[in-house]
Formats: C-alpha cells, structure tokens, sequence
C-alpha cells in the first residue's frame, strides 16, 4: 500500500496590520469608489534606535533680567499662597518699612532745606550712612533675602554676567529697596525749592544711583563674606573687619550731630567733603552743585556713583562663582588627641571635658562645635560679638567731639550720658547676643529630626543651646567690658555693668526659645551663610524687634536701680543681675521646653526646607 507523503507545513501566516487611514489633505482628490488606497506601512520600533533623529530643541533664548524678576515675583508669591503667618509678617514688614521710610525721607528733606553750608555735608553724612546700613546690617542682624539663590544656577547655562545683573534686578524687588529708594528722594524737595525742576531730576537720578550702589555693595560684600567665612582661619579676620567698620560708624554720628547742634564744626566739614567725592555719597551730594549751578560738578559727582557700582559689580562677578559652588578648605583634619583613659571624652571639647559625661554635656559640646564649624551660625555668631564689642567702645567713648577732654566730657555730660553709658551699652549688648537663638531650631533643619527620635527633653535641649553660646560669648563680652571700663576710668561701674550685661542676656535667652518654638521657620539650602529665604528676611526681624524689646523693658528696673542707688552700692547689682538674669532665663527656658515637647513635630515641619 502506497503511503502518500504529506504536503509540507506552510509556514505561520505573518500577523497583517490593518491599513492606517490617513486623512487626506485639505484640498486634494477625494478616491473614487472602488478605488484602493494603498496601506501605509509602519516603521518596525526599532527602526533608527539611537540613530533616530532628534526632535528639533525649543529654543527659549538668551536669560534676561527681566526673567529673573519675574522669577523672584512667582517665588515670592508662592510662599504667601496659604501661609496667613506670612502673609501677616509681610504685611508688618510693609508697616514697619513706612515708618523707616517716613524717617529716612525726613532726614533727608532737612539735610536739602539746611543752610548752604550745612546741605552738602549732612546730605553726604546722610547718604554714607544709608549705605553702610545696607552693608552692615545683612552682616549683622537680619541677613540678606537670597530668594533666587546663586548656588541653583551653578549647573545651568547662565553666564556670570547675565546672572550678576539679574540677581541685582532682583534685589530691588522688595521692601528695603522701595524704602531706601524713598528716602533718598526726600532730597528733591530742597532741590525743586532752591533749584528748579533740573536740581529736582538731578535728585531723583541720585538717588536712583545710590540705590544701585547699596543694593551692588550689600550684595558684593555678603557674596565676599559667604565665600570667606568657609574658611574658618579667615574668620577673625572677618569679624575685624566687621569691628571696625561698627566702630567708625560712631564717631562719624557724633560729628553730624555736633555740626547740627553748633551749626559748624571744620571736622565734620572735612570729612564731608571727601566722602561727597567717594561711591559712598557722591550721588546724594549732586543735586546741591545742580542747585549752586554747576552742572559739570553734579555730572560728575553722577559717574562716580555709576562708577562705583561698575566696581561693585565687577567684585560681585569675581566672587560668585565660589559663592555658587560652595568651595571651601580640604586641607587634612588634624588628628584628635586622645584623653587617656577616657575615651567618650575626646569627642567634648576642652573647655567642657570637666563636666560629667551625659546627654546634657554630649548636646553642650555639640552646640559649641556647631557655632564653631557651621558657616551660617559662624556668620551670626561673628557679627553679633563684633556688635557686643562695637557698642561698649562706641557708648563710652563716642560721645563728645570737642578737641580736649573737657569738651568732650561736657558734651557727654549735656547728653546725660557720662555716668549711665557703660551700663547702657551693656544692656544692649547682651540683648544682641541673645539674638542667635532666635532662629535656633532653624540652623538645624531636618537634623533636628534626631533630638526628635532620641526623645530629648525640651528643657535640657534649650538649657544646652544656651550654655554653648554663653560658653562662646561670655569671655569676650567681659574682657570687653573689663577693658572699657579700664580705658575709660569708669572702674567703679565694671560689676554693675557685668551684673546687667548677663541679667540682659539671660533675659534674651528666654524670650529667643519661647521665639524660637512658636515661629520657626527653615533657613535655605545654600552655602551663603548670610542667605535669607524669601518672607523670612521680615520674618527674623520682628522675630528679633520682638526679643529685644522684651529684653530691654525686663532689663530696665536695673537701670533704674543703678541711678538711684547710692555709688557705694552700686556693686550688688552684679548679683542681683545674675539671680535676676537667671531667674528669667530658667522661666523662659521651662516654657518653651513644655512648648518644644507638645509641638516638637510641627517645629521638624517648620524647619524643614521647601523643594521648588
């Protein structure tokens, strides 16, 4: 029987994709019936692979400054969306900024209305000082709001140029620009009396330079300082540097108001005719040569200005790119000594290694490291022991600008101030030094997370933060006092002043935690020590205004002590203002330590920096 071989296996029918329609275009034939369109056939998926060729890039075109204004406007209005406190502390900002711009612009408007040869030296004395106020006061106090923070650029494209010039554009977006800008036009009414609407236009050209050089000055000088301030061998030198411009600001004070009261003084005329030929106020000196006529004068007095911004800007250029990338020392850590037989004390610094090992002294030399190492609390630290030195000196021996000693003390004794300044000056200073803990849980961050979860007590967290700082500070602010009161004869006011100068900062340590605990808020993320997130720079204001005020009204029944006691009794205000001080700092502490511990999670919240 014959077998019939099978026919052989047809290969597997290939899967047939149904023919794509694609529409025809507009205006052409239509197929007729019965007419077969042909199938279009689709690219396999891997057709090209990497080969395939790329979609044209969108092109956006070159940053402008104008962007970056744009940007810090959408920034800002970000963080007022659904935040009332903010939006409250904004508000406050805005009332508090019209009342400095109420009296800038008054002293400036009499600076103008003076007599001719009052008007160019008060208005060159006016215009320094509203520029060293932008410059110091970043430094020492509030910070400098880095809403569009260098450091976010530092992968993009963005030339240095382009960034420079928007950042600055971006800094006269604020409260503190509209003010000083204000202020400054207070000249145009002297100007517009005496001299016409030209002197009026040569004023508010002034004064819009003036505002350029603050803004590039502040700028320039924190951007310096953040990438200095890495470096913790160039850290004296810093608050030198801070030291003595606080310093000469007294004298320079004291010589405007002697010229007022006397109606002449040939040193504050001197000294007015050289700054008004400097960036610092020779734009706010122009419009008195536009009033005497002499038009070349006030052209020129214009290009120094403009030229002192160009430098400014040119520093600012050359500084922030290590400002952006956050360069700092790598030398090699020196190696720990060893403590013999005790090992857990290596890790305490020197000065508290006699202390009993526990978690109380574990979060002491943490704080002291801390406020030695970190570049943001370094800064803070830095400048308000340079201002605890500043004052003392400048209270004491600013006052009187006669040539001898007797002018001088007379014109301390017309003020009232001879007996009183020392202690004074005290009162302050220790109020200032207190201010670092304002913002305490802020320095920290998400860091703070571990206190969190190792269940630390709130008392002996705020007890320890305190310590370390008054650790740091005491020292230097009582060999402050000790040498003033040396160097100005006023021995018999030392343990009085000592007494006040800790009773004040013991008062604002309390008040900084209770503060610090109820409105917390994050620092940004970025290697500028004196940044300021947007909002926040109004918010650490108050925050401070508040604290001092609370200090000083808390602070005054010594001072009324020490002027109506008796001199031979002066000295038991040391113990008073320590037992005084203590007392109030340990109430304070207490409450805002029940405080932290009911409300440690929504301060881990608060402090926690925002992405975007």
């Amino acid at each position: 029987m014959a077998v019939t071989p099978e026919p052989p296996a047809e290969p597997p029918a290939e899967p047939r994709i149904p023919a794509q329609q694609v529409p025809a275009p507009s205006g052409s034939a239509q197929p007729a019936a019965g007419q077969q369109v042909p199938a279009q056939r689709s690219a396999p998926a891997d057709a090209g692979g990497v080969f395939a060729p790329r979609p044209e890039p969108i092109r956006g075109g070159e940053p402008k400054a104008r962007h970056f204004v744009r940007l810090k406007l959408r920034i800002l209005g970000n963080t007022m969306r659904g935040k009332k406190s903010r939006i409250w502390l904004f508000i406050l900002g805005i009332f508090f900024g019209l009342w400095a711009a109420v009296v800038g612009l008054a002293v400036f408007a009499g600076s103008s209305v003076a007599d001719e040869g009052l008007r160019p030296t008060l208005a060159a004395f006016a215009g320094t000082a509203l520029v060293l106020a932008w410059v110091l006061v970043p430094l020492l106090f509030f910070g400098v709001d880095e809403t569009l923070d260098p450091a976010r650029f530092a992968l993009l494209p963005v030339p240095r140029r382009t960034l420079v010039l928007g950042m600055l554009a971006a800094a006269v977006v604020g409260i503190p620009p509209v003010v000083t800008l204000l202020a400054a036009l207070g000249s145009t009414i002297g100007a517009v009396i005496d001299g016409g609407i030209g002197a009026g236009l040569v004023a508010v050209l002034g004064a819009a330079v003036g505002l350029a050089v603050c803004v590039a000055a502040s700028r320039a000088v924190t951007s310096a300082f953040a990438g200095m301030l890495r470096s913790r061998k160039v850290r004296d030198l810093a608050a030198l540097l801070i030291a003595l411009a606080g310093i000469s600001c007294n004298p320079i004070f004291q010589l405007v108001f002697a010229l007022v009261e006397n109606g002449e003084s040939k040193q504050a005329t001197t000294i007015g005719g050289i700054l008004s030929w400097t960036p610092l106020a020779a734009p706010f000196v122009a419009y008195v040569d536009a009033i005497d006529g002499n038009w070349h004068l006030a052209a020129a007095r214009l290009a120094i200005g403009v030229a002192g911004v160009a430098t400014l800007l040119w520093w600012w250029l050359r500084t922030i790119e290590s400002a952006m990338l956050g360069t700092a020392s790598t030398a090699a850590a020196k190696k720990a000594k060893a403590v013999d037989g005790k090992p857990v004390r290596a890790f305490l610094p020197a000065v508290i290694r006699s202390l009993p090992v526990g978690r109380f002294t574990g979060l002491v030399g943490r704080e002291v490291r801390y406020w030695g190492r970190d570049p943001r609390r370094r800064a803070s630290l830095i400048s308000l022991l340079a201002a605890s030195v500043v004052i003392p000196f400048a209270f004491t021996f600013g006052f009187g600008t006669g040539s001898s000693a007797q002018e001088q003390e007379a014109a301390r004794q017309s003020i009232g101030m001879s007996d009183g300044a020392l202690i004074l000056s005290l009162m302050f200073a220790g109020a200032f030094v207190g201010l670092v803990l304002v913002n305490q849980f802020g320095n920290d961050g998400t860091a703070y997370a571990l206190h969190m979860l190792t269940n630390v007590p709130g008392q002996i967290e705020l007890a320890a933060r305190a310590i370390g700082v008054g650790i740091l500070t005491f020292p230097l602010l009582a060999a402050g006092t000790v040498a003033v009161s040396v160097l100005s004869g006023h021995t018999d006011q030392l343990a009085p002043a000592l007494g006040i100068g800790l009773c004040s900062y013991g008062i604002s340590v309390g008040a900084a935690g209770i503060t610090s605990v109820l409105a917390p808020y994050p620092m940004p993320d970025t290697t500028n020590p004196f940044a300021m997130n947007t909002g926040q720079g109004s918010a650490k204001s108050m925050l401070s205004f508040v604290s001092m005020i609370v200090t000083w009204v808390l602070t005054a029944p010594l001072i009324v002590a020490f002027f109506l006691l008796p001199g031979g009794l002066t000295w038991t205000l040391l113990p008073v203002g320590l037992v005084w001080g203590f007392a109030l700092a340990w109430v304070g502490t207490r409450l805002a330590g029940n405080l932290l511990e009911r409300r440690a999670p929504e301060v881990l919240v608060a402090v926690t920096p925002k992405l975007g």
